[in-house]
C-alpha cells in the first residue's frame, strides 16, 4: 500500500467544499443566534439592573437597589465587552 495521499476527483473537491460550505454556514447562524440571545439577555438584566427598592412612603433612592438589581448589576459586568458582535 502507498503513502501517497489520495488524488480526489473534481467531483469530490467540489462535495467536500460544498460540505465545508454548510458547516461554515450552520457556524454562522448559531453565532448569530447567539449574540440575538446575548442581546435580549443583556437588555432583560439592564432593566432589573436599575430596579429600586421602595423606601419612605414609596420614594424611591437610586442608593437603594435591589437584591435582584444587584445580581443583574454582578452578571452585567460579568458579561462586559462579551457582547460586542464578533
Amino acid at each position: 500500500m502507498s503513502n501517497l495521499p489520495k488524488m480526489l476527483s473534481k467531483r469530490e473537491i467540489k462535495l467536500e467544499e460544498l460540505e465545508e460550505a454548510k458547516y461554515v454556514q450552520s457556524l454562522r447562524d448559531d453565532i448569530e443566534k447567539l449574540q440575538e440571545q446575548l442581546s435580549t439577555t443583556v437588555e432583560a438584566l439592564t432593566s432589573i439592573s436599575k430596579t429600586k427598592v421602595p423606601f419612605r412612603n414609596g420614594i424611591f433612592y437610586w442608593e437603594e437597589f435591589s437584591a435582584d438589581a444587584l445580581k443583574a448589576q454582578k452578571a452585567l459586568a460579568k458579561i462586559g465587552d462579551k457582547k460586542k458582535p464578533i
